[in-house]
């Protein structure tokens, strides 16, 4: 039988979750101005962007992860989402052929909370430190995946064979030729290792056992933004370009 979910929601992880996704609209409008309009004023910024991003990814996808222990039903949530994703892949691909998602951060969540679904008996039957140790060696492991490295990191990597790396299947795994382009790609490994990692970091959530300073809304502006993640995300992009190309199309030429 299911526990009971705890009677008060953590609002500490919906603020860091509202932070990362605001960072990552910030990140987002950088590159729709330097890589779509073609606005070079714009690349310090987008270079500043893409230097912090990582602890911004890395916390959206340890809270998702750990948002499926508070699930009532993650194998209906990864459905919708990849749903949404193959739609984002279809009308990048027929509108923005140039900016074509294959497998963006939409569509390794929508695996990840599926596949967390058909693994859960044995994943419950896990420790949660033993489960964050494995997660942890086999996202290090698999880090370097898409640049045609498995191993410790740029300290004992192992090249993968070419035969593999010319498989174009094989992308959403990490592994991809020289040819593949993706505007946004979150393969599964090693993605997927840090999104179960946040899932045994979900158990301890789910028994009410975070620190309580943890439960109280202090920004309530950003815990509301990480209650609704998806659907900022897939809101943000057309209004973000949207308002980009009035203004490039329509304003600065009129100012100019």
């Amino acid at each position: 039988m299911e526990q009971a979910l705890p009677k008060s929601r953590i609002h500490l992880i919906d603020e860091i979750r509202g932070f990362c996704i605001l960072a990552m609209i910030f990140h987002h409008a950088a590159y729709d101005v330097v890589e779509v309009f073609g606005d070079k004023n714009g690349l310090p910024f987008l270079q500043f962007c893409e230097a912090v991003r990582l602890p911004f990814v890395f916390a959206f996808i340890l809270i998702s992860g750990l948002a499926c222990r508070l699930s009532h039903s993650n194998a209906l949530r990864g459905a919708k989402l990849a749903v949404i994703a193959l739609l984002l892949t279809a009308f990048t691909a027929i509108f923005m052929p140039g900016q074509i998602i294959l497998f963006g951060i939409l569509h390794m969540l929508a695996a990840g909370m599926l596949l967390f679904a058909l693994m859960r008996p044995v994943l419950d039957k896990c420790k949660p430190w033993a489960g964050i140790a494995v997660c942890l060696l086999l996202f290090l492991l698999t880090y370097r995946m898409q640049e045609g490295f498995v191993g410790i990191p740029y300290l004992l990597e192992i090249p993968l064979p070419e035969s593999l790396t010319k498989m174009e299947w094989l992308f959403p795994f990490g592994i991809v030729g020289e040819h593949f382009y993706s505007a946004d790609y979150f393969p599964l490994f090693p993605w997927l290792f840090l999104f179960l990692l946040g899932s045994f970091i979900g158990v301890w959530a789910k028994e009410g056992k975070f620190p309580k300073w943890m439960y109280p809304t202090r920004v309530p502006f950003l815990s509301f933004v990480g209650k609704y993640t998806l659907w900022v995300y897939i809101a943000h992009q057309p209004v973000v370009y949207g308002i980009l190309y009035v203004f490039y199309q329509w304003i600065l030429p009129a100012i100019s």
